[in-house]
């Protein structure tokens, strides 16, 4: 994103320089004139007399009177051939190019934010915040961005691609219930993308508390159906036949999905182990993952609603504050028992598997924002070893107001 405003800027002060530069300077040749040229003519008409008469006494040559003539006759035509720059008309010229300095700009600037796409320059980079304020900040930004999309598609309601952004967006900020109905509107304008089904199917999972049945389920069959090799679909419709105990279906999914992925891909050994479970050919490797409960203290600061949203989320001991797993519950799921593995990573990069020991936190937020706020209610266990099955979570605490 820094890159993009240093070269923005870059391009800016070049059309600027090349606006400004004629309106600020001055012709070589010209004077800021006081004198009417008909009294210049006069003058050198009185200066090719004394030429004359010095030729007629014998003190010039015929040669040096005719250089001398010619001489004058080129500063006659410098002095009155280019109009001279007034006083007054500088200071307009001067007046201008301020004008100009101070709007265009401006101008520029509103130009982009309006036809442009800013929520295109955030990065996975931008959300890799060093300490809280940071994250915080970051998280901040993002929103922003993410709102003017959504203002700039209630203007252009007919752009699949900024539905699609806007909804991916809404996901990566956890605002699921917004990321739902943007893929809505994504997948009826585009109906026959099965990428764009697959990906509305994750979110409608997550609306419905992690269950891949119901509307996910038809989104999944409409994507394969579009697509059979859609990798998503595939990996969504195992899972689910999965849950519903069919196991030869779920290795069926498996099989063509595995089929489609690079050998040596983290995917491609995710999907084997899935495989040699389901076939019962052998023991998978121990999963990347922490399990335990989460519960609600008695004697908290306020008593939360049921339907206040609970996030569940691991983090890395030292480090960025980026969540490696997040969970998304209400106060009525309280208590729980959970499991956070690399499937519920924000991005590719930063997953539990990279760890040994995490730090397991839960808030209880009223507004469902995932910025922490005053007055949201916390609870931490930790650090903890990755493959730990017994963590016990109690949210007790009270969020303080960031200084």
């Amino acid at each position: 994103m820094t890159t993009f405003w240093f070269l923005a800027a870059a391009l800016m002060a070049a059309a600027m320089a090349g606006l400004l530069w004629p309106l600020l300077r001055q012709p070589s040749g010209a004077v800021v004139a006081d004198r009417p040229a008909p009294a210049l003519r006069d003058v050198y008409r009185d200066q090719l007399r004394e030429l004359d008469a010095d030729l007629r006494a014998g003190t010039l040559s015929p040669a040096r009177h005719a250089e001398a003539r010619d001489e004058l006759a080129h500063r006659l035509l410098d002095d009155t051939g280019q109009p001279g720059i007034t006083p007054r008309e500088h200071r307009s010229c001067a007046l201008l190019a301020a004008a100009l300095l101070a709007l265009l700009p401006s101008a520029a600037i509103l130009l982009y934010l309006h036809l442009g796409n800013p929520v295109a320059l955030w990065g996975a980079g931008d959300m890799h915040a060093a300490g809280d304020s940071q994250h915080e900040l970051s998280v901040a930004q993002v929103e922003g961005m993410v709102n003017q999309l959504a203002t700039r598609l209630r203007d252009k309601p007919d752009d699949p691609e900024g539905w699609s952004m806007l909804a991916r967006s809404y996901t990566a900020l956890q605002r699921y219930d917004d990321a739902a109905a943007a893929f809505g509107r994504a997948v009826a304008l585009a109906p026959a993308v099965a990428a764009l089904r697959s990906d509305y199917a994750d979110v409608l999972a997550s609306v419905n508390g992690g269950s891949l049945e119901g509307p996910a389920m038809e989104q999944i069959r409409r994507a394969l159906a579009l697509d059979p090799d859609d990798p998503k679909g595939l990996a969504l419709a195992g899972s689910a036949a999965a849950e519903r105990g069919e196991t030869g279906e779920a290795i069926a999914y498996w099989e063509r999905l595995y089929r489609l992925l690079p050998p040596d891909s983290q995917t491609a050994a995710r999907v084997a182990a899935n495989l040699a479970a389901a076939r019962g050919t052998g023991k998978p490797p121990a999963a990347a993952s922490i399990s335990g409960t989460l519960a609600l203290a008695p004697d908290t600061g306020r008593t939360p609603g049921q339907d206040e949203t609970v996030f569940l989320y691991a983090r890395a001991v030292d480090g960025p504050r980026m969540p490696l797993a997040v969970l998304r519950r209400t106060v009525r799921d309280l208590p729980l028992r959970f499991t956070l593995d690399d499937s519920q990573a924000l991005t590719p990069e930063r997953k539990l598997s990279g760890q040994q020991q995490v730090m397991v936190e839960a808030r209880i937020s009223a507004s469902g924002n995932a910025t922490p706020q005053a007055g949201d209610l916390v609870g931490q266990a930790g650090p903890v070893r990755i493959g730990a099955e017994d963590v016990r979570v109690v949210i007790g605490g009270t969020q303080a107001a960031a200084r």
